[in-house]
């Protein structure tokens, strides 16, 4: 499979381009306790990061199930923001700016939440599809933690697994979507970011929260 730079698919590109503008710096500061005078350095930090990003972020792909009767077509997917991130951080720890690395990975967690509504609109815009309702190894009983290392490597992806299951770079995900034509039915985005709450494909977990 062929692993493309995040800069050259356009979803992707539009969401680290919108990382730089004051909205999304806004809506990082204020999920994550941030006030009015922390946004220059939030900004800043959302620069370097995208920067980064931009020079080794990559994405990849594979249709895992065809369309057939009864059965949805299964994508899987990985995405990396590039071991770029993971230096950028590791050089404001060393500095003992910890401040600046905290920054860091508010941002780069941002852009990851982020890009699974870039994933749909990549969809939207090249097939006749969307997303049904997106996996992630380890959330299910059907899609373990074990498949992480599998998965890198039937995509040739240009991350590692390591033996705890946590992967490096340190800003990778790996995920499942299935996918649908019914447009009405779409899942743009993971619950966490999604406004639909009524949704009746809402995970528990996360309706739970909302209870809080």
């Amino acid at each position: 499979m062929a692993v493309i730079s995040l800069h050259k698919i356009a979803p992707f590109e539009q969401l680290l381009s919108r990382c730089q503008q004051a909205d999304f710096i806004e809506e990082a500061a204020r999920k994550n306790g941030y006030g009015r005078e922390d946004l220059p350095e939030l900004s800043r930090i959302a620069g370097e990061v995208v920067r980064e990003s931009g020079r080794k972020g990559s994405f990849t792909s594979k249709l895992l199930q065809e369309e057939a009767e009864g059965k949805r077509p299964v994508t899987v997917s990985v995405l990396t923001l590039g071991e770029g991130v993971d230096r950028l951080q590791d050089r404001y720890r060393e500095r003992e700016n910890m401040t600046a690395a905290y920054m860091a990975e508010v941002i780069s967690n941002e852009i990851l939440m982020k890009s699974y509504e870039a994933y749909d609109r990549m969809l939207a815009e090249t097939t006749d599809y969307r997303v049904k309702e997106f996996h992630f190894p380890g959330s299910e009983e059907a899609y373990p933690l074990s498949d992480i290392g599998k998965i890198l490597d039937m995509l040739g992806a240009p991350v590692q697994c390591l033996k705890s299951f946590c992967m490096v770079p340190r800003k990778s995900v790996v995920f499942y979507a299935e996918l649908t034509r019914e447009k009405g039915n779409a899942c743009r985005s993971v619950c966490q970011t999604c406004e639909k709450r009524s949704c009746p494909y809402r995970r528990e977990e996360n309706r739970k929260g909302e209870q809080i």
